[in-house]
């Protein structure tokens, strides 16, 4: 099985349609968002529209949580609560739908999925929680592979013999999965990129080969 996983698309529907265009080369079974469909962006209902038409499986961002939640909503500053709320009111009742049955998180094949950091904190960055607290998580898991979004950074964390490795990924790659590793990918995001690449960015599991591919796409 193909898992495309992705995630931040803020309201960019043009962005995501370049990414899916070329997911269109690897044969994918399962398409994945890790949140934050909405904000920022100005094309809200486009976008879940979009992802509604190919079937995505999402767990909840936090400015999903935001939407359904006034008392979160109140902490967001302005300047990123308005785009939220102009999305909020701009969305279908189908729409609206679809992201209030987005989960906290989700397991599938041998891999989880969530916004911040497993097992299902929406809110918290993966670069905010310890090394203890991953160990933790690692050994207690039957999972391999967890995907985080939430700080449109693409980044790598492999855990062996109780020992971290944190890899930065500058570049379209394929990493072979050991199997007494465990991995955290964060994907980065489709738009609104934070670190030194403008392309959007995402990650295809293959549960056959037992590897991992990220894709930067230019948008």
């Amino acid at each position: 099985m193909r898992i495309a996983v992705f995630s931040d698309v803020h309201s960019s529907c043009s962005k995501m349609l370049a990414v899916f265009r070329d997911m269109e080369e690897y044969g994918i079974d399962q398409y994945i968002c890790l949140g934050d469909i909405i904000g920022y962006g100005h094309q809200a209902e486009e976008t879940v529209r979009l992802l509604m038409s190919r079937q995505v499986v999402a767990v909840r961002g936090n400015h999903e949580l935001a939407m359904f939640d006034p008392d979160y909503l109140e902490l967001f500053p302005k300047r990123i609560k308005q785009p939220l709320l102009d999305n909020m009111a701009a969305l279908s009742t189908a729409s609206v739908r679809y992201l209030e049955n987005t989960p906290a998180c989700l397991s599938l094949e041998n891999c989880h999925f969530v916004h911040g950091a497993p097992p299902d904190k929406i809110t918290t960055y993966i670069h905010d929680v310890s090394d203890y607290y991953l160990k933790s998580h690692f050994n207690n898991s039957d999972k391999q592979v967890f995907f985080t979004g939430h700080t449109h950074e693409l980044g790598l964390i492999t855990y062996s013999d109780k020992n971290f490795y944190r890899r930065r990924i500058r570049e379209n790659c394929t990493i072979p999965l050991g199997p007494d590793r465990k991995y955290l990918l964060n994907v980065g995001s489709i738009a609104f990129s934070r670190d030194e690449f403008e392309e959007s960015k995402y990650a295809v599991y293959d549960s056959r080969k037992k590897e991992l591919m990220i894709r930067m796409v230019k948008t």
